[in-house]
C-alpha cells in the first residue's frame, strides 16, 4: 500500500509540473515529463490488475476448498453411516448366538 501511495503521489507531483510548465509557456519539458507519466500510470494499473489476478485466485482457491471439505464431510458422513449399520449387525448376530 505504501508503494501505491508513493507512487500516486509521484504522479501527482508529475501533474502539477506539466501544468506550471504549461502555465509558463515551457513546452520542452512537458513532453519528458508526460512519457515518465504515461509509464508510472501504466504501472500502477499493472500493479493493480496484478493484485486482482492474485485476488480472483485466491478467491477460486477458497471456493474450491470449500467444496472439497463438503465433499469430504459428506463421504465421511456416509462411512460413519455405513460403519454404524456394521456395527448394529455385528451386535445383532452377536446377541442371537
Amino acid at each position: 500500500m505504501d508503494n501505491l501511495k508513493s507512487e500516486l503521489d509521484l504522479l501527482e507531483s508529475l501533474s502539477k509540473k506539466i501544468s506550471d510548465l504549461i502555465y509558463k509557456n515551457e513546452f520542452a519539458q512537458i513532453s519528458n515529463l508526460d512519457t515518465q507519466r504515461r509509464k508510472l500510470i501504466k504501472k500502477i494499473m499493472d500493479s493493480e490488475i496484478s493484485k486482482n489476478n492474485i485476488k480472483k485466485r485466491i478467491k477460486s482457491l477458497v471456493e474450491k476448498n470449500v467444496e472439497l471439505v463438503k465433499t469430504t464431510e459428506k463421504k465421511l458422513h456416509v462411512l460413519s453411516k455405513n460403519h454404524n449399520k456394521y456395527n448394529d449387525r455385528l451386535k445383532a448376530y452377536s446377541f442371537t448366538k
